[in-house]
């Protein structure tokens, strides 16, 4: 059961990343999509996510139809659990109507050959599994594993001690009970299945670590203990920070947990992914700003080519070589001057001015362009009559355009300055008033 609803998940996730996938590929803005080399490199970008996306569905698809996520699948049988007693739930169709049952369903019993087929290799395996990390019966520094069944069989395992200030209940080892020769502890394994017993016992020694001495660790334990009972009235007990003179440090491992590194995956994932969107909403927004503040000295020097004579062509082409001469003293790419290039291009391609000038405005994306780019094909196909007073009209609303929005940014600017200005004052009121009032 818990397979299907694991497909059922996996498959409705791939779905929703699919349709994210699609939506967001929808929201790449068409002037960034379809510009220059970027079409190229979006195209193949998208393809490659979508074989990824489509991919990630089939497999989703294939699990959950194999785990039964479609369809309701027949059972024929019923897994035991491995030990102890598990319930199995499932739905059953007798006499045309449905039932929802609950049954409890035992262990596999065991027969007596293979009791005795168990008992034998746990007494073989016995030593290897307790010692755990320790490298020998006869030097034993680290914790010791006491499991509660033999591996793979229903029979249980119940632990007992010859000297349990050595070895406690649950395995771990207290070396400062020790003599500098070590301490000799039996450990007795009594294993049942039923009413069948069996008893084996395991010597082992116990020993100090090598490196270290038994006066240190019972300091550390009697000045915690003395700490502990001269706080015994506070709801939390300070360590002491020196002992002897000497500085000591308390610590508590941590240990690795693999959900909070899936989560930090996620998150980190999820800011990398919110901040990529906001810096292409920044770098949108930016090239919308430059290209406007750059149209009026683009329609000024369109028009004063044209009057002096030049062709569109000509002027379009005198623009471009002139912004290529100056790129690399500019400290970032003029949007405009470079779609300009990109139009430039496309004529000696063999792409005729009408389509390129068009072309040109929609990669633009903003209605300033296109009036411009409509004014230079209406110049094309009805001749220049009557273009240079439209281009002087376009040029003298530019400014006027560009004006207001100079205005409209010192504004903001004055906007953005309150907050630094209010925290000033603030400051400034606090250092008046304070002395003040501490004066008094």
């Amino acid at each position: 059961m818990r397979s299907v609803w694991t497909a059922r998940a996996i498959l409705a996730l791939t779905v929703a990343a699919v349709v994210a996938g699609f939506y967001l590929s929808r929201r790449i803005p068409v002037k960034e999509r379809f510009t220059g080399r970027r079409r190229l490199w979006y195209a193949g970008y998208l393809i490659a996510r979508w074989k990824r996306y489509c991919l990630g569905l089939s497999v989703a698809v294939l699990w959950s139809a194999h785990a039964g996520g479609f369809a309701a699948t027949r059972l024929r049988t019923i897994e035991r659990p491995a030990s102890g007693t598990g319930v199995a739930t499932m739905n059953a169709r007798f006499r045309g109507e449905q039932f929802s049952l609950s049954v409890p369903v035992t262990e596999k019993q065991m027969s007596a050959e293979e009791l005795r087929a168990s008992a034998a290799e746990a007494e073989e395996k016995m030593l290897s599994w307790v010692l755990a990390a320790n490298p020998s019966a006869d030097f034993v520094t680290q914790p010791l594993y006491f499991p509660d069944r033999v591996p793979g069989t229903p029979i249980a395992i119940a632990w007992s001690t010859s000297d349990y200030r050595v070895v406690d209940y649950s395995g771990g080892v207290h070396p400062e009970y020790c003599s500098e020769d070590g301490e000799l502890v039996v450990l007795t394994a009594l294993m049942t299945y039923g009413d069948w017993e069996a008893t084996m016992q395991i010597p082992v020694r116990v020993c100090l670590p090598e490196g270290t001495t038994d006066a240190d660790r019972k300091m550390l334990e009697e000045t915690l203990a003395q700490a502990f009972s001269e706080q015994a009235y506070d709801d939390s007990v300070n360590l002491p920070e020196q002992i002897g003179g000497e500085g000591v440090e308390f610590y508590r491992e941590r240990r690795f947990s693999p959900w909070m590194f899936g989560v930090y995956t996620v998150l980190f994932g999820i800011v990398l992914f919110l901040t990529g969107f906001s810096r292409r909403k920044q770098r949108r927004k930016e090239r919308e700003r430059q290209m406007l503040r750059d149209y009026p000295e683009l329609v000024s020097k369109m028009t004063l080519l044209m009057e002096a004579g030049s062709t569109i062509r000509l002027a379009w082409e005198r623009i471009t070589e002139d912004y290529v001469r100056h790129r690399t003293a500019r400290s970032e790419p003029a949007y405009v001057y470079e779609e300009m290039l990109h139009t430039k291009n496309r004529l000696s391609l063999g792409v005729s001015e009408e389509v390129a000038y068009e072309e040109f405005g929609r990669r633009c994306g903003n209605i300033r362009y296109l009036r411009f780019a409509s004014v230079l094909v209406q110049n094309l196909t009805k001749g220049s009559a009557g273009v240079l007073p439209l281009l002087r009209k376009e040029a003298a609303e530019a400014f006027c355009d560009r004006r207001e929005q100079a205005k409209q940014r010192g504004e903001e600017a004055g906007t953005k300055l309150l907050l630094p200005m209010a925290g000033i004052l603030i400051i400034i009121l606090a250092m008046i008033l304070v002395p003040a009032f501490l004066s008094l």
